[in-house]
């Protein structure tokens, strides 16, 4: 008798149970704090994610226009893989979209770009092939930390492919 109440009660909450859980909705949480200082890791083997990664950027220019519009930020890349590729005045036109918009993202909200001069130099690029509207910096790491040192806080930009899982589901 005891077993067959247990088993009612637990039909009884599965059945009805899960109806008020299918109600719920997920918590969202938009508060933003009124200043932050952020410094996005790009460490890509492939410079074409970078155009993904500039969308990360966008994305919290975005958040902050939408849900804190009189707060303030600060946003740094520093550039250390493949992606230093970029950024060399003679690959301009097979990267112009991502180049002129990371100019643009410079100009338009003050990000500041470091471009690594030892992933430089191991490309084979030059410091005077080097984009104008990019700082060049003796190590991408050092310069990691150094901001990090001010105050910034370390955005590790992975990039994946979110159209497989999504093809997945």
């Amino acid at each position: 008798m005891k077993k067959f109440l247990t088993l009612t009660v637990l039909i009884f909450l599965l059945i009805f149970g899960s109806s008020s859980f299918s109600q719920e909705k997920a918590p969202f949480d938009s508060t933003l704090p009124d200043k932050i200082s952020a410094v996005f890791d790009w460490t890509f083997e492939d410079p074409k994610d970078t155009s993904m990664a500039t969308n990360f950027i966008s994305n919290f220019i975005k958040a902050y226009d939408e849900f804190n519009p009189m707060g303030e930020y600060k946003i740094a890349v520093v550039s250390h893989g493949a992606d230093v590729l970029i950024f060399a005045k003679s690959n301009y036109e097979k990267y112009k979209d991502i180049v002129d918009r990371l100019k643009s993202m410079t100009k338009s909200y003050g990000i500041k770009i470091y471009v690594c001069r030892n992933t430089l130099r191991f490309f084979g690029i030059k410091e005077e092939d080097v984009q104008p509207f990019v700082t060049i910096v003796p190590a991408g790491v050092v310069q990691l930390a150094k901001l990090q040192q001010e105050g910034y806080k370390l955005v590790p930009s992975v990039v994946h492919d979110l159209n497989k899982a999504k093809n997945q589901k």
